[in-house]
């Protein structure tokens, strides 16, 4: 695995270091990844660098935050990958990109929800229980 998103972007202070927020940082390293890896999104990836599609992913995963709180509480079904977001931080995406990056956002929670079937942190139900994994990550860097 490859810290595409740092995940200093998830926490100000160890209070914050939450098993919610650390979930959220996984999902942006996720949606970096699917993004670098379609098809559909190469003229995405020509018009911007690495950074800014980072950017663009801290963003995603952080409004996506509270629709996983939401999905987790029962107030919604499933968690809300929308197309919203998308037009928010960058307002005028052409649709074709928009619902590629829709896409690409699904298929970022698919690969997170299979890895929470194996993980045994349980971030999806213990969200706000402080973990010593970003501290981890900052010692040792991604487990390979």
């Amino acid at each position: 695995m490859t810290d595409n998103v740092k995940a200093e972007h998830f926490y100000q202070d160890d209070a914050d270091k939450i098993k919610l927020n650390w979930l959220c940082y996984e999902y942006a390293n996720n949606l970096y990844r699917a993004i670098k890896s379609s098809p559909q999104l190469s003229k995405y990836r020509a018009q911007h660098n690495p950074e800014q599609i980072a950017d663009f992913c801290v963003y995603y995963a952080k409004r996506i935050r509270k629709s996983i709180y939401d999905r987790g509480t029962g107030k919604d079904e499933g968690v809300k990958v929308s197309a919203q977001y998308i037009y928010e931080y960058k307002p005028g995406c052409p649709a074709k990109q928009a619902q590629a990056l829709i896409e690409a956002a699904e298929d970022a929670w698919d690969e997170i929800i299979q890895g929470c079937t194996i993980c045994p942190n349980e971030c999806l139900f213990e969200w706000f229980e402080l973990t010593p994994m970003f501290d981890n990550l900052a010692k040792k860097g991604w487990p390979i």
